[in-house]
């Protein structure tokens, strides 16, 4: 069907964020007109979230932007858009709903006691900062501080996050003496971001620690992962970059990729974003291209390789949570991670539900529930800090 221009703006504004409450109301007035409006709109939100972390919408024209976008919605056809439609209207809603319209917040439908869950907000910029003297240090958005650790500059701010800065001369001499270690630990409800002091950046999604040396030595750069970390890391092609996390270690000389280790889980999960690296353990290796992710099983050491959706594995470090075809027992454990709760399933047959969307992390947990229980078979209860799961 053919779109017009000023609703197509619209509805970019709206995807972006940034619309007008004139805007929101022109396109809600629009996909109320008929239902091949709200259908088409639908279409044109899945295929943007599932392939917008790749395009950037808000910096090309109203035009070309909606050839775009409907040029690859002829092209996907029918086989390919099943994947994303997979859920039908419910999909869409939670897309539609969590990301899109502003108006959604107005007229939640919930069995939830909005009271307790209105108070359990979004994880937060927070971590530890543990030296190799034992003295422990937090770190919030808020927290500013610059001080010497071991020949190095440690500083710390609201934009960089924590940064250690050693001068070329002094790298050469800290090589030669024995290597101090810090350790940043990141709770629940937590997310950190810290440059090393080789330019290497990383992020460090919640409930997550890396234990790493103040300097590098002179012939590898090793850090040590448990939880979920990505990594940009800086070229140096004499000196090899080995994160190890769950008695798997990833090889690298520069490149950008992510890795989940968290202990008690069956696998650790290496996704490349860019470059090359070298995942193995226990005498078994194998090698990834972009796009392609190592699965590791941690009870048979065996390592799988598939290709992926790399969004859907690195978009939390862009504060979003993108679950494509995720059961809802995956789901809650991301959830349970970031705001701090705990989930319990009172019936087991809601664990193997399967969710498409993509959510923003900074919703407050009674938001993203909600959306939930609308778009599903599922309901929830408050028991103190424990989200009890009941099938409707």
């Amino acid at each position: 069907m053919r779109i017009d221009d000023d609703i197509f703006r619209d509805i970019l504004a709206c995807w972006g964020g940034n619309a007008t409450g004139e805007q929101v109301n022109r396109v809600r007035e629009w996909m109320e007109e008929n239902e091949e409006n709200r259908r088409e709109y639908e279409r044109l939100s899945r295929l943007y979230y599932r392939l917008g972390y790749a395009e950037r919408w808000d910096k090309i024209d109203v035009q070309t932007g909606k050839s775009r976008l409907l040029g690859r919605l002829s092209r996907s056809g029918k086989r390919r858009m099943v994947r994303y439609v997979w859920g039908g209207i419910a999909a869409a809603c939670v897309i539609i709903g969590v990301m899109v319209f502003p108006w959604a917040r107005e007229t939640p439908v919930s069995k939830l006691p909005s009271l307790n869950l209105a108070e359990v907000l979004s994880g937060s910029s927070k971590a530890t900062l543990v030296l190799d003297d034992g003295r422990m240090i937090p770190l919030t958005a808020d927290t500013s501080f610059r001080m010497q650790v071991e020949g190095a500059m440690v500083k710390e701010d609201l934009a960089a996050g924590l940064k250690y800065e050693v001068s070329d001369s002094l790298k050469e001499v800290l090589k030669r003496q024995p290597v101090g270690y810090n350790k940043l630990v990141v709770p629940r409800g937590g997310e950190y971001i810290m440059t090393l002091a080789d330019g290497t950046r990383v992020w460090l999604n919640a409930e997550t620690e890396m234990r790493y040396p103040v300097v590098f030595g002179k012939d590898t750069r090793e850090v040590y992962v448990k939880g979920e970390a990505y990594f940009e890391v800086a070229k140096d092609a004499s000196c090899p970059f080995i994160v190890h996390a769950s008695g798997v270690a990833t090889r690298v000389l520069g490149t950008s990729f992510n890795v989940m280790a968290y202990e008690g889980e069956e696998r650790v999960e290496v996704t490349l974003v860019t470059g090359k690296v070298e995942v193995g353990n226990a005498g078994n290796k194998c090698s990834l291209v972009p796009g392609w992710q190592a699965v590791v099983d941690q009870e048979t050491h065996r390592i799988t390789r598939k290709e992926v959706n790399v969004a859907a594995y690195t978009s939390w470090r862009n504060g979003l949570f993108d679950f494509g075809e995720m059961t809802l027992e995956e789901l809650v454990v991301k959830l349970s991670r970031w705001y701090d709760v705990d989930f319990v399933f009172e019936n087991d047959n809601a664990r193997g539900k399967r969710f498409t969307g993509a959510v923003k992390r900074n919703n407050t947990l009674e938001f993203t529930l909600h959306f939930i229980e609308k778009t599903s078979n599922v309901y929830f209860k408050v028991d103190g800090r424990t989200i009890r799961i009941y099938e409707k």
